[in-house]
């Protein structure tokens, strides 16, 4: 019934797709997707304590089931990446041979292996909201029973680090922003608030409003700019540095505009 509409989704959609569908299933995302060389690794998401590597593979031209080649030392990426599980998030399905490996894994390997494949998908999105839909399909009113009024959905406000106001209101939005705070023992925090409360802690460079990175183009460059900072030499990162990151892209997703719709709603 979706699969065309699918197929519409464009690669770089695809990962932040998924990345809905896995939160919609409950996961908590450690790192999002990502542009450029993503190191064998779309995406990693928790669950239940245990870390799962995400491939994403969306064969919207060809549309064949994605084989042993396209997923290439999978034990070796998940190791790498300190993970225990592996999920698979195809917008087609697996050839005999990968499934026959994705078995191995789970059997010699002791690797969680999850597999979600377009049948999956299909199934999944009549389940979910309209004001996620919107941001991939055409007419996302039509995909599901009563998607855009359902009454279940349980919103989760982002609240100011020091004045708790819910910076994801429409108001509230235009005046707030995320930064680094680095305190006297030179570990760097991850703050967002209104920008009359921690503006003035944001001593690191680096910033960027709220209303920016509602847009996946700035988000992913913000995602850029954390991996950045994390990774610089020594950086000693506060005890609480991915739970607010955590955080904050998942209520982002609450607000966030797709690509192509432009700066100015």
């Amino acid at each position: 019934m979706y699969k065309e509409d699918i197929y519409e989704i464009t690669p770089n959609n695809w990962e932040w797709f998924a990345q809905d569908v896995l939160f919609h299933l409950g996961f908590s995302i450690a790192v999002g997707p990502s542009e450029g060389v993503d190191d064998g690794s779309d995406m990693i998401a928790e669950l239940d304590g245990k870390r799962y590597l995400v491939s994403c593979k969306h064969n919207y031209k060809t549309r064949k089931n994605v084989g042993v080649r396209e997923e290439c030392d999978i034990q070796d990426r998940v190791v790498q990446h300190d993970c225990t599980g592996f999920i698979t998030f195809y917008s087609v399905g697996a050839t005999s041979g990968l499934k026959r490996k994705l078995i191995a894994l789970k059997d010699k390997a002791s690797i969680d292996v999850i597999e979600i494949y377009l049948d999956n998908v299909m199934d999944i999105i009549p389940s979910m909201q309209g004001y996620i839909l919107q941001k991939y399909f055409k007419r996302p009113q039509e995909m599901g029973r009563n998607l855009l009024s359902h009454t279940d959905f349980e919103y989760k406000p982002l609240f100011c680090m020091k004045c708790k106001l819910d910076i994801l209101k429409k108001e509230n939005v235009p005046r707030s922003l995320v930064g680094f705070y680095e305190d006297s023992e030179k570990i760097i925090h991850l703050i967002y608030g209104c920008k009359k409360c921690v503006n003035k802690y944001c001593n690191d460079p680096y910033w960027a409003e709220i209303g920016q990175i509602r847009y996946i183009e700035q988000m992913l460059s913000w995602r850029e700019i954390v991996d950045e900072v994390v990774s610089r030499p020594e950086v000693k990162l506060s005890e609480d540095f991915y739970k607010y990151w955590a955080f904050l892209q998942e209520a982002i997703l609450q607000i966030q505009v797709p690509q192509g719709w432009g700066r100015w709603l």
